[in-house]
């Protein structure tokens, strides 16, 4: 059991953070439980909830310090293979959706909870804020949002297509996402550009620029310019070149790379075009 395992956890970690079991379930007798955490990152105390089950605390399986150069601990992924932990999960989805069909006396007819989704949601976002069990991990909590679509949908009918659900409910401004992450509904921001970096050339120009917010699309825009009496004068319009990585945390290297090579080839472009008109006169 979880508290039987975390006295070697935290002599490998210390006590910082300390977990709390809110709600245990035992699935064939490994038990998955809904725990609180409390640390402290410096001054600053943090805390909050999320899934855990025995594999998270055992050596060897969720954490080791084998091979480790300095011998301290390091996380594994071996957890993430609990079935135990996934039946959970889809057993707590089960128990959310009979209450829904009872709330709303569709005895077992899904259809009807299609009818009532925007009140599932603000009742699943107040579960989250007093700090029920939805899913597993914290990750909707991480980009300042209750939980994902894909658990919603898993609730009131598995079948259904959660994005064509999302979508619907940021139309009716009943939601904002982020990702499939659900969230608040705010107002999209207007669409604007991020100067990244920028290529000189033989008096030439080149500038990158990110889109702003995940809701533009997702591409770079170029602008071409020639240094004329030391003012930059806007030359042409280019081509956009798609991102292949959302750049939430920053551009990837290969998006960056991609789209430094485009920029010195249109650069190039105009050289030879302005070179050609030079000569002609």
């Amino acid at each position: 059991m979880i508290n039987d395992l975390l006295p070697e956890y935290y002599k490998a970690y210390g006590d910082d953070p300390v977990y709390k079991i809110i709600e245990s379930r035992v699935i064939d007798g490994h038990e998955v439980a809904w725990m609180e955490f409390k640390g402290r990152s410096g001054k600053r105390k943090y805390s909050g909830r999320s899934l855990y089950c025995e594999c998270d605390f055992i050596k060897g399986v969720g954490w080791d310090v084998k091979d480790s150069k300095d011998g301290r601990p390091y996380g594994l992924s071996g957890k993430e293979k609990c079935s135990k932990r996934k039946k959970t999960v889809r057993l707590r989805h089960l128990e959310l959706q009979k209450e829904y069909l009872e709330m709303f006396k569709a005895g077992n007819n899904l259809l009807i909870l299609h009818q009532h989704i925007p009140e599932i949601v603000d009742d699943l976002k107040n579960k989250v804020k007093a700090g029920e069990f939805l899913e597993d991990g914290n990750g909707a909590s991480f980009w300042g949002g209750y939980f994902y679509l894909q658990t919603l949908a898993a609730i009131i009918d598995p079948s259904m297509n959660f994005w064509e659900m999302g979508d619907s409910l940021v139309r009716d401004k009943k939601i904002s996402l982020e990702g499939a992450v659900v969230r608040d509904y705010q107002e999209p921001l207007p669409p604007s550009w991020q100067e990244c970096f920028k290529i000189e050339k033989d008096g030439w120009i080149g500038t990158a620029f990110l889109p702003a917010h995940s809701k533009m699309k997702q591409v770079w825009e170029f602008s071409v310019s020639r240094l004329v009496d030391g003012k930059s004068i806007p030359y042409q319009k280019v081509p956009k070149l798609p991102l292949m990585h959302h750049p939430t945390f920053g551009p990837d290297v290969a998006d960056v790379e991609n789209a430094k090579r485009m920029l010195l080839q249109l650069i190039q472009k105009e050289i030879k075009k302005d070179n050609k008109r030079k000569k002609k006169k």
